[in-house]
C-alpha cells in the first residue's frame, strides 16, 4: 500500500520543479516591464524589500536615481547585485519628502502592521509623488494551495502576515481588500493592473514553462499579482 501511495504521489508531482533563481528573476523582470509603463522616467525611487536588487538595477538603467532597502536576513541577502541598505522593516531610514516614487514587489503582505507602515511611505514620499505596489493575487493564493497539497500532501499555511490560514488569505489577497486598505490610509488609487503572468509559490515546471506560456495561462487561471498605482490623498493622522 505504501509503495502504491508513493507511486501516486510521484505521478502527481512530477510536473512541479524546484524554483531557480534565474526563473525568479525573469518573472520579476516581466512584472517590472508592466510597472515601468506606469512611471515617469525621471526622479528618485525607493524600492522597499529589494531582494537581490535586480529591479533596482533596471530602474537605474532607465535614468532613475535609486535607493533600495531590505531586511538583513532576506533570502536574497547573499545574492545582492545592488547596494541595499538594511532596515528593521518598520522605519524607513530616510528623511521626509525624499522620493518621487516608492516601489515594492511582493512585500506588503509580509509587513504585520501594514496600515501603520503606510504612514512611513507617506512620510518619505514627496507630495506629488506616487507609490506602486505589486501584490500576490487571490488566484496566486488558490493555485499555490492546490500545488502545495499535490506536492506535499499537507494543508498549506498562510503566506503573509494578515490572515490566519491559507483559505482566508484568498480574501486578503483580493483587489477589494487591498483597495480598502489603501483608501483608508490616505491614498487615491490612480490605476490597477495585473502582472499578466500565471505562477504559483511551488514553481509549476519553473523555467521549463516560459514567460510567454505563463502569459497565456494567466488568461485561463488568472494572474499571480495585482499592481496598484497610488497617489497621496491625505497624510494619515497620528
Amino acid at each position: 500500500m505504501k509503495s502504491f501511495l508513493k507511486k501516486i504521489r510521484s505521478i502527481s508531482t512530477f510536473w512541479i520543479a524546484e524554483r531557480t533563481l534565474n526563473h525568479q528573476r525573469n518573472k520579476r523582470m516581466h512584472e517590472l516591464g508592466v510597472v515601468m509603463k506606469m512611471l515617469s522616467r525621471k526622479g528618485r525611487v525607493l524600492e522597499i524589500g529589494a531582494g537581490a536588487g535586480w529591479q533596482a538595477q533596471v530602474f537605474a538603467s532607465c535614468g532613475l536615481e535609486v535607493s533600495a532597502i531590505d531586511l538583513p536576513l532576506s533570502e536574497f541577502s547573499e545574492k545582492r547585485v545592488w547596494p541595499i541598505i538594511n532596515y528593521d522593516g518598520k522605519q524607513i531610514p530616510f528623511a521626509n519628502d525624499e522620493f518621487d516614487v516608492v516601489f515594492s514587489s511582493n512585500v506588503l503582505e509580509h509587513i504585520p502592521d501594514v496600515a501603520q507602515f503606510q504612514k512611513e511611505i507617506h512620510r518619505v514620499l514627496k507630495p506629488d509623488g506616487c507609490a506602486i505596489h505589486v501584490l500576490p493575487s487571490s488566484s496566486w493564493r488558490f493555485w499555490t494551495s492546490v500545488t502545495h497539497i499535490l506536492r506535499l500532501w499537507t494543508l498549506p499555511k498562510s503566506h503573509g502576515e494578515h490572515a490566519g490560514n491559507a483559505l482566508i488569505e484568498i480574501c486578503y489577497f483580493s483587489r477589494a481588500w487591498w483597495r480598502q486598505l489603501f483608501l483608508s490610509t490616505g491614498w487615491n488609487i490612480a490605476a490597477e493592473k495585473t502582472n499578466g503572468l500565471f505562477y504559483t509559490g511551488l514553481s509549476i515546471l519553473d523555467s521549463r514553462l516560459s514567460v510567454g506560456a505563463r502569459r497565456f495561462l494567466s488568461r485561463v487561471f488568472g494572474s499571480s499579482c495585482n499592481i496598484f498605482l497610488l497617489q497621496k490623498a491625505s497624510v494619515p493622522s497620528e
